[in-house]
């Protein structure tokens, strides 16, 4: 039955803290439904990407980008750059390149001619020999129609080439106004959908539709992976530079120079990307590798340069991917429950040091995964589920489990040694504060002739004597697992077998008595007294109560019954039959040591019908003349 009563008692405990680790997991779940602490997984995903460091690019992407050369030796302002832009392009086109991303929008009209040149024409001839320039626009909130509307480059530029060779230019910005993900297709108010500029750049390179299908946008044997709202996770290269951006000034010089070997030579087969360069302050948005400005060697990147790391992510197919909604719920699950189960099991410091290491383990583990597959491991959920299950749990123990201790403590203290005390918290739903029955064995001491003792010497040097002897007989009974139940003037009370239940309680008892004889000996030599301390010991065992007994204002832990008062008559009868040591026959039977023992009589007590047969414990130098072993084991 307690052994049952044990295992109930656990299962209990563990529910609880299983149920717990439920509600935490349940909590963090919620949140990440709600995308609540996002930003701070955002924050992780940067992290990884400064783990993993820059990789190479794709060597057929090429940027080509205005600089301080271009805006110092062409004078004309930017928007009449058209010739310059129409010569590169050109040029490029005549080098054999697959496919040409313009980041670069004119709305503008421009009637007049430049030294006889018509600035509009010069353009549109150019889009239109090269047929594979794909031009931006720009789509725009329009609160009186209620949605996005198309700003579209000039009329001539677009149908000189195909009006289908337009993709978007918005950037997708997160809330802290980084850069991470870039929206692929847009619809305008009109139900027009757009393409992102370097999802058209790839899809004209490889000569193939763009189709969305699901939760992929398929371009030729390439399928992109997307959320609800047609966003592609960007896998940044690296940090701004990674693609070397080519001087807009020198190319355009090499083209007005026919240099048409200089183009086949290096734009053959690329990916050629046009726009704004580092004179256009504005263009810059921070990415992963950004880390701000108190660091060094870090500078943000150029929207050009982001629009090369979407090419290169489909191209170099290092779509980054995460678990979907109901795996991270699992893995949020899986680290709650193993957080009860670890801090069930262990100490709170224990298991403190195991959750915050396994926590660890699997950051990194999410860094390599990230750095080896690409595969983005949500972090910051999971790892949130366990100190919010490690403090609840604690929480929880300290308001429940604790409070039931301390109070279980506080009882207890004065009654047994510590180890017992210990023992008795692990299993507190064991204890019968309430009451209980029990198979217990009961043990009363006196120390004879204690009143004329006190007659004859002053009660200061009594009190210290009694407290001489009491600490050292408790010390005794603590020793051999035995509860102390009071001091009655003189005399002990104490009992074995409970509150924590013990098979070998008498034995417990016995051996008790035997050292609180041979202690007393070493007490009389101790005190010198004229006439030494001599006690008798009575034991008995059988059914008992124990429990919390009293009233609100003084409860104390107790043992009650038939049990005590023969032990208390036993011990009574010592004096008469001059034996240090008196056990009951019941007693006896239960012994499973060697001991020194003589059958004394049989005696029938007061309020007793049938006689109690006593036996004599030989102890200290009574022990050694005695050469008897008797006793139930073999």
């Amino acid at each position: 039955m307690p052994i049952q009563h044990r295992k109930w008692t656990f299962f209990r405990r563990y529910v609880a803290i299983l149920c717990i680790g439920l509600a935490c997991s349940a909590i963090m779940t919620v949140l990440l439904r709600a995308n609540i602490l996002e930003w701070i997984e955002l924050k992780s995903l940067d992290f990884r990407f400064l783990c993993r460091g820059a990789i190479p690019g794709n060597d057929k992407i090429v940027i080509v980008g205005t600089d301080e050369e271009a805006l110092d030796k062409i004078k004309e302002p930017f928007v009449f750059w058209s010739p310059y832009f129409a010569e590169i392009i050109k040029a490029v086109a005549s080098g054999g390149a697959k496919a040409m991303g313009l980041d670069f929008l004119q709305t503008i009209v421009l009637k007049k001619k430049v030294d006889g040149v018509d600035l509009d024409g010069v353009m549109a001839d150019a889009l239109g020999e090269a047929e594979n320039v794909i031009m931006i626009n720009l789509l725009r909130w329009d609160a009186a129609a209620g949605g996005l509307t198309a700003l579209n480059p000039q009329p001539r530029y677009l149908y000189a080439s195909d009006p289908d060779n337009v993709g978007f230019s918005n950037l997708t910005i997160d809330r802290d106004g980084f850069v991470r993900r870039q929206k692929l297709i847009l619809s305008d108010v009109d139900g027009n959908a757009y393409a992102y500029l370097a999802l058209k750049v790839v899809s004209k390179a490889l000569n193939s539709n763009i189709e969305k299908k699901g939760d992929r946008i398929l371009v030729g044997d390439y399928q992109i992976p997307i959320n609800p709202d047609n966003e592609m996770l960007i896998n940044f290269a690296g940090p701004s530079g990674t693609f070397p951006v080519v001087s807009f000034y020198k190319i355009w010089k090499l083209a007005h120079e026919g240099k048409i070997e200089f183009f086949r030579k290096f734009f053959k087969d690329k990916i050629v990307l046009i726009g704004p360069g580092n004179i256009f302050s504005q263009d810059y948005k921070p990415t992963p590798f950004y880390r701000s400005r108190y660091f060094t060697g870090t500078r943000q990147t150029l929207g050009i340069e982001i629009v090369a790391n979407v090419v290169n992510t489909i191209l170099e197919r290092r779509f980054i991917t995460s678990p979907e909604f109901y795996q991270t719920v699992l893995i949020i699950v899986f680290m709650g429950v193993l957080t009860s189960v670890i801090t069930f099991m262990m100490s709170s410091v224990a298991g403190g040091i195991i959750v915050t290491a396994l926590a660890a383990g699997y950051f990194c583990l999410s860094v390599l995964l990230f750095q080896y597959d690409n595969l983005w491991l949500n972090v910051v959920y999971p790892l949130g589920c366990m100190p919010l299950t490690y403090v609840s749990i604690f929480v929880y123990r300290y308001l429940v489990e604790d409070k039931e201790k301390r109070k279980i403590k506080k009882i207890f203290k004065h009654y047994v040694s510590e180890e017992v005390v210990d023992e008795i918290l692990q299993y507190p739903d064991d204890i019968p504060l309430v009451g209980k029955r029990v198979q217990a064995t009961v043990l009363f001491s006196d120390i004879r002739g204690f009143t004329s003792l006190s007659e004859n010497y002053d009660p200061q040097r009594i009190v210290a004597m009694l407290n001489t002897y009491f600490s050292a007989m408790v010390d005794i009974i603590f020793k051999n697992k035995g509860t102390l139940d009071k001091y009655i003037g003189d005399g002990i009370l104490a009992f074995f077998g409970a509150p924590i239940v013990r098979t070998g309680h008498a034995d417990s008892a016995v051996t008790t008595a035997i050292e609180m004889m041979s202690k007393l000996d070493e007490l009389n030599k101790e005190l010198a007294l004229p006439d030494p301390l001599r006690i008798g010991i009575g034991i008995h065992s059988g059914e008992a109560i124990v429990g919390n007994i009293g009233s609100q204002r003084k409860m104390e832990y107790t043992i009650i019954g038939d049990t005590v008062n023969t032990a208390s008559r036993v011990e009574g009868l010592t004096k008469e039959l001059k034996a240090d040591i008196l056990i009951t026959e019941e007693t006896f039977s239960r012994l499973k040591g060697n001991y020194l023992i003589v059958p004394e009589r049989e005696i029938v007590m007061r309020g007793k019908t049938r006689p109690i047969m006593l036996y004599c414990v030989k102890a200290g130098h009574n022990a050694a003349k005695l050469q008897l072993k008797i006793g139930n084991a073999p």
